[in-house]
C-alpha cells in the first residue's frame, strides 16, 4: 500500500528557529540605531559647529589677505578674473562671494560664506567618519572638527580655505565609498548606488579644489597613490575599478587644464617666487604651525606666534587618539592609505618645497586636518563603552574652555580701530604717513567705511619724504603690521620721525598699530 502523504499546514506560515530571530533581530535593530545616531551627529555637529564660527563673526577687523578679497570681489566680473589670474589665483572663491561682498567693508557678510563651509566641513567629517568606523568615530571627529580653534578660525576668514577644504573632504568621502564597494565581495544595488556616489563625490570634489587652489595638489597625488592600495585589494573588481579610474583622471585634468593655463599665461611671476615674505623654517617656527593646526592652539593671523592656552595637553590627547585611531586601522590597507596619504602628503609637500622657497603657514595646512580628526575619532570609538560618554563630556568641556580665548584674543591688527580715530581727529591740512604701501592699502580701504579722505594718506619713511608733500597742518604717523610680511621695526621706524620733537599725542591700537600725531611742521621742514 501507498504511504498517505503528511498533512501540510498551508495557513501557519514557516518561520525561523527562534534562535536565529534571537540574533536577527538586534542586528536589525542596532542597524536602526546606528541610521539614527549618524543622523542626529550630523544635525547637532553642524548646528554646533556653524553656531561657534557665527559668534563674533565680525568683533575682529579685516586684515591684509581679507583686504585684497574685499577690493578683488568688487570688481567687474571680467576684470576679477583676469586680476585673481595674474596675481597666482584662480577665480572661482571670489566669485562665489561677490553677492556677500558689498562696496563698503562688512566683516560680517564677507566673511559669511566661510562660516557656513567650515561647518560644512564638519559634517563632511562625521560623514567620512562613520563611513569608515562608526557614529561613535563621527561623533568624536566631529566634535573635535568643530572646536578646533584653527578651523573656527579660518571660518571666520574671508578667504578660500574653508572651501578648498570642503571640496577635498567631499573627494575624500567619495574615495572612501569608491573603496569600500570596490573591495567589496558581492556587488548588491545598493553597492552599486554607493560606488557612483562616491565616483560623483571624488569627482565633483578634486576638480573643484584644484580650480580654486594650487595647495589642493598634494591632494590629487596622494588619491592616486591610495588607489594603487584599492586596486590591490579589489579582486575581481580591478579591471573596471582601473578603466573608472582612468576615466576619472582625465576628467580631472581637462576641466583643471583651463585654469592652469590662464594662470600661466596672465601671471606676474611664477608663484613661489612670490613668497619671500614667509618667517624662516626655523624649529620654532615649524613648531608654532604644526601646533596651531594639529595641536588646538591659537596663534595670531600676521605673526603666526602662538597664544596662551587653558587647557595645555588636550592637543597632546587628540594626537594619541589619532595614533591609535591609525592603528586600529592598520587591518584595512585600502582605509588606512586613503586617510594617512590624505593627511601626510600636504605637510609633507609644504615641508619639500619649504627647503627650496619657504611657504610655512598654518593656513595651507587647513584640509589635512579632517583625516586627522578622523583617525581620532576611529582612535576614541574603540575605547570601552562604559567610558565613552564621560570622554566625549571632556571633549566638549574641554574643547569650548580651549576654543574660548580666541574669540577675546588679538589675532587681526586693528586698523579698524585706528581709522575711527584718525577719521573723528583729523584736520584740513593734517597729512597722514604710513610705513608701508601695504599699511596705506588697509587705511585706505578702511578710511571708505569711516569717510577718511584718501588724499591726506601718504607713503614716507623719513622726514625728508615730507618735503614733497608739503604739509601744512599736523602729521600723523602710523605704525602697523598688516600681513605676514617683514616689517620695518617698529621702534627704529618711529625714531626716524622725533626730528619733528616730542609728539603731542601717542595711541596704540592693539598689539600691532601704533599711531602718533605732530605738531605742524612746515617750517622746520624748510
Amino acid at each position: 500500500m501507498k504511504a498517505p502523504e503528511p498533512t501540510r499546514r498551508p495557513d501557519i506560515p514557516l518561520r525561523p528557529p527562534s534562535c536565529a530571530r534571537s540574533r536577527a533581530e538586534p542586528l536589525v535593530r542596532r542597524s536602526r540605531g546606528g541610521h539614527r545616531a549618524s543622523l542626529a551627529n550630523l544635525i547637532t555637529l553642524t548646528a554646533l559647529a556653524l553656531g561657534v564660527r557665527l559668534y563674533g563673526l565680525s568683533d575682529k577687523p579685516l586684515w591684509l589677505d581679507e583686504i585684497i578679497t574685499h577690493g578683488r570681489s568688487n570688481r567687474p566680473i571680467w576684470d576679477l578674473i583676469t586680476n585673481s589670474f595674474s596675481n597666482s589665483h584662480f577665480p572661482t572663491y571670489f566669485v562665489l562671494i561677490r553677492a556677500f561682498d558689498p562696496p563698503i567693508i562688512d566683516e560680517w557678510m564677507v566673511r559669511l560664506p566661510s562660516a557656513f563651509l567650515g561647518a560644512s566641513a564638519v559634517f563632511l567629517v562625521v560623514l567620512i567618519a562613520t563611513e569608515v568606523r562608526n557614529a561613535r568615530a563621527g561623533l568624536v571627529a566631529g566634535l573635535l572638527m568643530a572646536l578646533s580653534p584653527f578651523e573656527v578660525q579660518f571660518s571666520q576668514e574671508a578667504r578660500p580655505y574653508t572651501l578648498v577644504s570642503c571640496l577635498v573632504l567631499l573627494a575624500l568621502w567619495g574615495l572612501v565609498r569608491i573603496a569600500q564597494e570596490a573591495t567589496s565581495p558581492a556587488l548588491s544595488s545598493d553597492r552599486q548606488r554607493r560606488g557612483l556616489g562616491g565616483w560623483s563625490a571624488y569627482l565633483i570634489g578634486t576638480i573643484g579644489a584644484l580650480n580654486v587652489q594650487l595647495v589642493s595638489i598634494p591632494w590629487l597625488l596622494a588619491s592616486n597613490m591610495a588607489m594603487r592600495a584599492i586596486i590591490h585589494r579589489a579582486g575581481s573588481n580591478q579591471i573596471r575599478l582601473i578603466r573608472n579610474w582612468k576615466v576619472t583622471q582625465v576628467i580631472v585634468l581637462l576641466a583643471w587644464a583651463p585654469g592652469l593655463v590662464s594662470m600661466s599665461l596672465l601671471a606676474h611671476e611664477d608663484p613661489l617666487r612670490g613668497f619671500h615674505w614667509f618667517p624662516a623654517a626655523t624649529l620654532q617656527h615649524i613648531w608654532s604651525v604644526f601646533s596651531a593646526v594639529y595641536l588646538f592652539r591659537i596663534s595670531d593671523t600676521t605673526t603666526l606666534e602662538l597664544l596662551p592656552t587653558l587647557v595645555p595637553g588636550f592637543g597632546f590627547a587628540i594626537a594619541a587618539l589619532a595614533l591609535s585611531g591609525a592603528w586600529r586601522l592598520n587591518t584595512n590597507g585600502a582605509l588606512l592609505s586613503i586617510l594617512g596619504l590624505t593627511l601626510l602628503s600636504l605637510p609633507a609637500s609644504i615641508l619639500l618645497i619649504s627647503i627650496f622657497h619657504v611657504i610655512l603657514v598654518p593656513r595651507y595646512f587647513i584640509w589635512s586636518t579632517g583625516p586627522f580628526l578622523v583617525l581620532a575619532g576611529i582612535g576614541a570609538a574603540a575605547l570601552p563603552f562604559r567610558l565613552f560618554p564621560l570622554m566625549v563630556t571632556t571633549i566638549v568641556v574641554a574643547g569650548l574652555t580651549n576654543l574660548a580665548p580666541y574669540y577675546r584674543y588679538e589675532t587681526k591688527p586693528r586698523w579698524d580701530l585706528a581709522t575711527a580715530y584718525l577719521a573723528a581727529n583729523v584736520q584740513a591740512g593734517d597729512i597722514v604717513v604710513t610705513n608701508s604701501p601695504m599699511a596705506h592699502y588697509v587705511l585706505a580701504k578702511y578710511g571708505e567705511r569711516y569717510r577718511l579722505d584718501r588724499s591726506i594718506l601718504k607713503m614716507a619713511s623719513h622726514i625728508s619724504d615730507l618735503i614733497q608733500y608739503g604739509p601744512e597742518g599736523r602729521v600723523w604717523v602710523i605704525y602697523g603690521r598688516t600681513g605676514q610680511g617683514i616689517t620695518h621695526p617698529e621702534e627704529s621706524y618711529l625714531q626716524n620721525w622725533l626730528a619733528l620733537g616730542t609728539p603731542t599725542s601717542e595711541r596704540r591700537f592693539g598689539r600691532h598699530v601704533m599711531v602718533l600725531r605732530f605738531a605742524p611742521i612746515a617750517e622746520a621742514i624748510y
